[in-house]
């Protein structure tokens, strides 16, 4: 990081606005393919029951109707769970959720397929479903699979029995939070080609092209090298195109293949809303002991999560929650138990941060409690506990740089004029005020439990004309991937950002770098960089030097300018470009970097969970309507640990988005189902806030740099969302007098709230 850098951290414009603002991308829904054809599942309209038949007639009557395509047909195996190999590609005989594909029809049109499939007659033997943890939990021979537990971890550190006899005081709390619905602006799509000798293309609006590549591959049991995959550009993501698109691919490839033609499938909204996987909910019990100075002492807390119908990727959700379940603090004794349950409802999987914000919702809401009890100001509480350089997480690993944790509390504080502030919000006759604080630390990447997929590649070529491609294994669906990509490339090549061109992501380019989650990109990609950059560098160097007539260590590249830095003689990037190619040097490599080899002992839960961390803490100030409940966010100050800010700009935008999502989660957006059905599958029904319902955002940057990541760079995509609804909680709850351990906040709830005899 010694030097003057040209181009990180400069608020570089986003490279694919542009064409996204003038409609010239091309969506996988503008997208068409000669003599395609169109499919749509046929999914259970039960949550759980057996298949006693089914019935095409009435379907194939639809004119336009191609064909039907069932489990029987699949090829290879028909089993596309993302870790566990619990979720059949097609539902042969037990349906366990509403939306359980059991059926794909295929025909000319889309509208032709829709009223196919809707005509498809099946017949079930119901059961009663499980729809909920405790019922789930209670059951002793009514089993979804073989057990209703879908995964379980642990961390122990400590003596807790001991430390709680240390304590001055033990609080205990329990707390809940919901279901929340991804609503990306494009629905789950893809477009499968055949090609020739059983190979397939996949075109698809996914984050994870090689899951795609290895699940396609499973269900038509041929081998990878007969897959193709190519994202398309993405409208939105946040994790629910992590594990869906790879059954949605899976099962159109068998259709194409069946068919022998190009075949299309795209999900309506309110199927989307039904069918996809959601955040985990989460019921979480805490009990902690502090001295009377607010020093925490011992921890027990039991987290418990609903998995729905599948395991999708819970076992991943459920590991983070274990490892970050108390926070950016120093806790000499705790004990963690997660388990997530089995339930009738539709799989929770992937969203933005990971578990991270419900386990947050929980420590930090206890850290308010705790402040409460021991009448301590909540910002003071945190910094008495919050980590430092030298000290262990709740894991035991010992944290020796970019612990910017402190520095964002302090930060953030400042920012709010918290002292001052909290003394000024007096309330009204009709509205009351409130101001909380919530703080978190996020493992960057997968951690110990995801290590064997943590690496990743980018390829980079220097063509005759000084222009220059990229390719990259992860994707840009949305979060700004591309600009920063160009950027870095731009500054280990020392050229200028107008001469770089990111590729699209496809499988064909670059080896498998593992799923675009767990805020992976700029710190795998950023390295990956370097390290092709680092093959590059001296074979342009040596070419300088011919072109120059001097030692290649007497070069510079700089802005475009190849310039021999003893007489000053220069030449310009494309002139050495050119000679590349001439002199016949090679002009394309491969970088691929890899997270460290991290020392865990999953039985304990004890050891190094993640390379490293990026740090946040947010202030939110409400302003609450007594009259009709309604809760207005009126400002967040949101201050973030990222190690280095690659595009300032970009990150800005990245801690607004996550926040706005973490405000909706935290009030308006409800998500309702009833028997396993959604009752809120739009946005009349689904409340997503819009900008009337956020106030301002003032993003605090802290650069605390990481010796690992890329220019001192760590993830930003995920914590932008984690403290948010935390804080939000704490400030309703500061506002109203009243601990709220519950999400969403409905005005419905907070008039239950202020008028408990009258009913709402």
């Amino acid at each position: 990081m010694a030097g003057k850098l040209d181009q990180i951290g400069k608020s570089l414009p986003r490279v694919d606005a542009p064409a996204k603002v003038t409609g010239e991308t091309q969506f996988l829904t503008d997208m068409t393919v000669d003599r395609m054809i169109f499919a749509y599942p046929v999914f259970s309209t039960i949550p759980f029951g057996r298949i006693r038949g089914i019935d095409l007639k009435k379907a194939q009557a639809v004119e336009g109707y191609i064909d039907s395509i069932l489990g029987d047909q699949v090829p290879g195996d028909n089993q596309v769970g993302v870790i566990i190999e619990d979720q059949p590609l097609f539902a042969t005989e037990i349906v366990r959720y509403v939306g359980d594909t059991i059926s794909l029809v295929v025909a000319e049109s889309p509208s032709a397929a829709r009223k196919a499939a809707s005509l498809v007659g099946v017949e079930y033997e119901v059961f009663t479903p499980i729809l909920g943890i405790e019922e789930s939990k209670s059951a002793t021979d009514r089993f979804i699979h073989e057990t209703n537990i879908a995964c379980r971890h642990q961390t122990n550190k400590g003596d807790v029995v001991a430390g709680f006899n240390k304590s001055d005081i033990i609080i205990e709390a329990d707390f809940e939070t919901p279901y929340q619905e991804h609503y990306y602006l494009e629905p789950q799509g893809c477009i499968a080609i055949p090609e020739e000798d059983d190979r397939v293309t996949i075109y698809g609006s996914l984050q994870c092209p090689f899951y795609v590549r290895k699940a396609v591959a499973k269900c038509l049991g041929i081998s990878y090298s007969k897959v193709r995959v190519i994202q398309a550009p993405t409208g939105g993501a946040f994790g629910g195109k992590e594990d869906v698109p790879s059954e949605i691919c899976a099962r159109t490839a068998l259709a194409a293949r069946t068919t022998g033609r190009p075949v299309k499938m795209v999900y309506r909204r309110r199927d989307d809303v039904q069918l996809t996987s959601k955040r985990h909910p989460f019921r979480m019990h805490y009990k902690v002991g502090v001295r009377r100075d607010g020093k925490l002492l011992a921890a027990e807390i039991t987290l418990e999560e609903n998995a729905g119908a599948y395991a999708t990727l819970s076992t991943v959700v459920s590991y983070r929650a274990t490892m970050q379940a108390m926070g950016p603090y120093v806790i000499p004794n705790i004990k963690v138990r997660s388990t997530a349950y089995y339930t009738n409802l539709p799989p929770a999987g992937a969203f933005r941060g990971f578990g991270s914000p419900q386990a947050t919702f929980g420590h930090e809401r206890m850290m308010d409690i705790i402040a409460a009890r021991l009448n301590l100001d909540p910002v003071e509480l945190r910094l008495k506990n919050v980590l430092r350089a030298g000290d262990t997480t709740l894991t035991g690993q010992r944290i020796d740089h970019s612990v910017g944790a402190r520095e964002t509390i302090l930060k953030v504080r400042e920012a709010s004029q918290w002292d001052q502030r909290r003394k000024e919000l007096t309330p009204g006759p009709r509205y009351l005020h409130g101001l909380g604080i919530a703080a978190c630390h996020y493992g960057n990447c997968l951690g110990a439990a995801g290590w064997s997929l943590d690496g990743a590649a980018a390829r980079i070529q220097i063509l005759r004309d000084g222009s220059v491609t990229v390719a990259f294994g992860l994707v840009e669906m949305g979060q700004g991937a591309l600009t920063v990509i160009t950027q870095m490339t731009a500054e280990t090549l020392g050229v200028s950002p107008e001469r770089i061109v990111v590729l699209p992501t496809d499988s064909l380019n670059v080896p498998d770098s593992g799923p675009s989650v767990a805020s992976r990109n700029v710190v795998m990609t950023g390295n990956a960089i370097r390290e092709a950059a680092r093959k590059l560098n001296p074979v342009l160097l040596s070419a300088a030097g011919e072109l120059l007539e001097c030692p290649p260590e007497r070069i510079t590249i700089k802005n475009d300018l190849v310039t021999d830095n003893a007489n000053g003689n220069a030449l310009q990037f494309p002139e050495l470009a050119e000679h590349l190619f001439l002199s016949n040097r090679q002009m394309e490599m491969l970088g691929w970097w890899h997270v460290p080899r991290l020392s865990f002992d999953a039985d304990k839960g004890q050891g190094e969970a993640y390379f490293t961390y990026s740090y946040a803490a947010h202030i939110a100030q409400v302003k609450v309507d007594t009259l009709t409940g309604l809760i207005t966010v009126e400002k967040i100050w949101a201050a973030h640990d990222i190690g280095k800010a690659i595009n300032p700009a970009g990150l800005e935008g990245q801690v607004e988005g996550g926040t706005t999502q973490g405000v909706g989660w935290a009030v308006t957006e409800h998500f309702r189902i009833e028997q396993g059905m959604v009752k809120t599958p739009n946005l009349s029904t689904y409340l997503l806030p819009t900008i009337m319902d956020v106030g301002e955002v003032e993003t605090i940057i802290v650069e605390d740099p990481e010796p690992l990541g890329p220019w001192g760079a760590k993830g930003i995509g995920e914590p932008a969302i984690i403290p948010t609804a935390a804080a939000v909680a704490n400030a309703v709850s500061d506002a109203l007098g009243v601990p709220l351990n519950e999400i969403p906040l409905t005005p419905e709830k907070i008039l239950s709230i202020l008028n408990p005899a009258e009913p709402v």
